[in-house]
């Protein structure tokens, strides 16, 4: 088996390594609990293997459906894009990396040049030059599924390994990254040599081939032995390839994703139930040969108050104040999570490598029951109902049930209104669907794309006249925009708007969750990328 333990000592942020008695391949502990022995050596004393000699099964909680490289994002395709798919550029710790890209720069305020390495080849062989990233944007831009790729205004080869970008606009901080990381990339050759544009056969220029898909139920990937970048330098995390063989085991229900642990079927997996895990941690009853870590979430619980003409919240801050002291973060984090989460203090959390420290120690609507009922006295509630709406599954409407219950502490009756997320798209840009918004959000790379997502009024002011949940407010979006700026950026601008948006009160963030990684001790580093979902071919494994 070869591993290329160098290259893992750079994902200090895109890849988690789990195991607390792992950190000396030198990737990243400090979000993680681990019930694990203290060392690879302990770990591989005692473990239980599912498929045979150099296999790892991973067990994944959708069927990836249409594996083409352009097709709509699902969850079971989120889970074994990175397997399948190469892109121009990683990034690692808020720090991009060349995949595909030997170099690239900035010529103008719109315009970028990538150089390519001038000896990458698919799996099925096919020679990839700069044509191919020209057919590869080209066509992901036409099929509308991603909408980073909006600011493309157009994508020309330059000469065999070299490609022009031209955007729409100047791009914001960490804009260039995210759309090199939007788009897979494919040879031509092979894409039109498909019967059905790759959606069961897919051929990238990762390490691995597909030599099975049964859909519903696993796909199959082995190393090729010919991948096409050997200097293992110059591989980063994504492209890792430590294992000869990789199968993907579709389980659908979380209950037999238990039963599969248990009984050896699968290997590892981030779909175990929260009641279950406990039988895998120490003390429990499959604890010998395997190991719970438990990883901080990037997505965050957030409250976003209606902040339209008609709502009540407008032109009163002292409600909106009263609401944020009279809900215990704490308690959601224990009601929701089982006390394995954080309570937060911004509208994002303390994963982005741009979070500023000092907020740890701020005052952030800490609980305060006597502050909020204040505030409420103060404020110019009538007693209406307020309605909270949001999408339901059985974690947030835990924490609906529990924000409504704080609400009735402080005398605000409140209806929940739980909807599907497909309903709920258009609902929360109607102001009159809601008072008090639900949500949460998160982003791959940096806090203000977080914040973007929310607060930056261009990106919404044809649909609400201001920010997502209704804000006009002009000082808001300069703070917002300079803190997007590239040329401003910077931990000055950060904490201008963090500050502003917490004396305004317009929302703020709850509480982020966990996601227990579940697996035997033939994994002594179970590798992550940015949205949390375990990358195979990165992790580490027992000899």
């Amino acid at each position: 088996m070869k591993k290329k333990i160098v290259s893992i000592a750079l994902l200090t942020c895109m890849v988690v390594t789990l195991l607390a008695g792992c950190g000396n391949n030198g990737g990243t502990s400090t979000e993680t609990e681990s019930s694990a022995t203290s060392s690879p050596e302990a770990s591989a004393a005692s473990y239980k293997k599912a498929g045979g000699a150099g296999e790892v099964v991973v067990g994944i909680a959708a069927d990836p459906e249409n594996m083409g490289p352009w097709s709509g994002m699902s969850q079971g395709r989120i889970a074994v894009l990175y397997s399948v798919y190469e892109y121009i550029l990683t990034r690692v710790g808020g720090v991009a990396y060349g995949v595909l890209a030997k170099d690239w720069k900035q010529v103008d305020d719109k315009t970028y040049q990538v150089e390519l390495y001038d000896y990458i080849h698919d799996t099925a062989g096919n020679e990839l030059t700069a044509s191919d990233i020209v057919f590869s944007f080209e066509t992901a831009i036409a099929t509308n599924n991603y909408s980073k790729l909006q600011p493309v205004e157009s994508v020309k080869e330059i000469d065999d390994y070299k490609v022009e970008f031209v955007f729409s606009k100047k791009l914001e901080m960490g804009e260039f990254e995210n759309i090199m990381l939007e788009c897979a990339i494919v040879t031509q050759a092979a894409y039109e040599a498909s019967p059905d544009q790759m959606a069961t056969n897919p051929v990238g220029t990762t390490a691995y081939a597909v030599t099975s898909y049964v859909p519903g139920s696993s796909l199959v990937l082995e190393d090729t032995g010919n991948y096409w970048q050997t200097d293992e330098y110059l591989v980063h995390g994504t492209s890792l390839h430590n294992i000869p063989k990789i199968t993907f085991t579709v389980i659908t229900e979380a209950s037999q994703m238990t039963v599969a642990l248990q009984t050896n079927s699968i290997d590892v997996s981030n779909g175990i139930p929260d009641t279950d895990v406990p039988k895998f941690s120490e003390g429990g009853e499959y604890a010998d040969g395997n190991s719970v870590s438990r990883v901080y979430d990037n997505l965050t619980y957030n409250i976003e108050y209606n902040m339209s003409s008609d709502s009540v919240f407008e032109n009163d801050l002292n409600l909106r104040l009263a609401i944020a002291y009279a809900i215990d973060k704490e308690g959601l984090n224990q009601g929701a999570f089982n006390g394995n989460g954080k309570a937060v203090k911004d509208f994002a959390n303390a994963n982005y490598p741009d979070y500023v420290k000092e907020w740890d120690n701020q005052d952030y609507y800490d609980y305060n029951l006597d502050k909020a009922k204040q505030y409420m006295e103060a404020s110019d509630y009538d007693g209406s109902t307020l309605r909270i709406m949001y999408i339901s599954s059985s974690v947030m409407d835990t924490v609906a049930q529990m924000v409504q219950a704080y609400l009735g502490q402080i005398g605000i009756q409140a209806e929940l209104s739980g909807y599907d997320s497909m309903m709920f798209q258009s609902a929360q840009y109607d102001s009159a669907s809601y008072d008090i918004l639900l949500k949460n959000n998160g982003s791959t790379d940096y806090i203000v794309n977080q914040w973007k997502l929310c607060w930056d009024a261009r990106d919404f002011q044809s649909v609400t006249g201001g920010t997502a949940n209704f804000v006009q407010d002009d000082k808001l979006q300069t703070l917002m925009e300079t803190a997007l700026s590239i040329n401003t950026y910077g931990e000055d601008s950060l904490k201008a708007f963090h500050d502003y948006l917490v004396e305004k009160c317009y929302g703020y963030g709850l509480v982020q969750g966990t996601i227990n990684i579940v697996h035997s001790n033939y994994l002594t580093d179970v590798a992550l990328d940015s949205r949390k979902q375990i990358i195979p071919g990165a992790c580490t494994f027992a000899e």
